[in-house]
């Protein structure tokens, strides 16, 4: 993806030399974080992902096999803007379309067959940079459009976004970002699923190019649920616990929990190879 910000500063100067004078600039080296290419991620329940990639070097598709079933997630780009995604056991694919800068404004799932047949459509709202809200609407048969949710996009006073609130109706979804990973390298299209997960709000193109530019992703995040009139109620809880070498993702453990089922608590561990 096209960078629009400089690389993450990890240090800063302590004190300046005596001799400077206090007007002279001082230039700050910038950290080169380096671009892992991935070989496999596994799964300790049995799921493997193997890396494909094209001659130059972008991800052509994540092969999948748990037990005798296999599957590949396919990937599309032009230039370097990432511009398909496909399950290649569905019927359907997503479109991404880009502004000027190169910022992700529409996702459109549309059918292979007939790309002009769009089924729903993720739209998102950038100010000064920043996502500050995503529309998800469907396509219906009779040719009109359904908003189905709105979101919008919080950030903390240092520009980290900490809440996604997500209106259903009338029903509220909160995810909040309590913590983050330490410094990492990875992709966007690497975390993009085919089709719509309940963490979409989230793992969507245009919040991983954000973090993307900021070298970190979610290490914590928690859902809050409103129906209706009633109470609120935290819903799930999804911790991850980074192993990071140099930047790089060598293994990732995620513990998945319901405050109101306890006993549904699940915890798995995925690890990184890479060429």
């Amino acid at each position: 993806m096209t960078k629009r910000v400089s690389p993450l500063l990890l240090f800063s100067l302590i004190s300046l030399l005596g001799a400077c004078d206090k007007d002279d600039k001082i230039d700050e080296p910038e950290i080169v974080i380096p671009q892992f290419h991935i070989k496999s991620i596994t799964w300790n329940y049995g799921l493997t992902g193997n890396f494909v990639y094209n001659a130059d070097s972008s991800l052509k598709q994540i092969d999948y096999t748990y037990q005798n079933v296999g599957g590949f997630t396919g990937f599309g780009w032009s230039g370097n803007l990432h511009t398909e995604l496909y399950d290649d056991r569905s019927l359907y694919k997503n479109v991404f379309e880009y502004d000027t800068d190169g910022y992700p404004v529409k996702m459109k799932n549309v059918t292979k067959a007939d790309p002009t047949d769009t089924q729903y459509q993720l739209e998102f709202l950038y100010n000064a940079g920043k996502l500050q809200a995503m529309k998800y609407a469907v396509f219906n048969e009779d040719g009109t459009t359904e908003l189905r949710s709105s979101s919008t996009y919080h950030y903390n006073a240092g520009g980290d976004l900490e809440k996604v609130v997500t209106q259903f109706g009338k029903n509220l979804i909160t995810h909040t970002i309590d913590a983050y990973s330490a410094p990492v390298s990875f992709l966007p299209a690497h975390y993009l699923d085919p089709t719509l997960l309940e963490n979409y709000t989230i793992y969507n193109m245009a919040v991983l190019q954000q973090l993307q530019q900021l070298h970190k992703l979610p290490a914590k995040v928690t859902r809050v649920v409103k129906t209706g009139s009633n109470p609120e109620y935290i819903d799930k809880i999804e911790d991850q616990v980074f192993t990071v070498n140099n930047y790089r993702i060598d293994k990732v453990s995620t513990t998945i929990s319901y405050p109101q089922m306890p006993n549904n608590t699940s915890h798995f561990d995925a690890v990184y190879s890479y060429y």
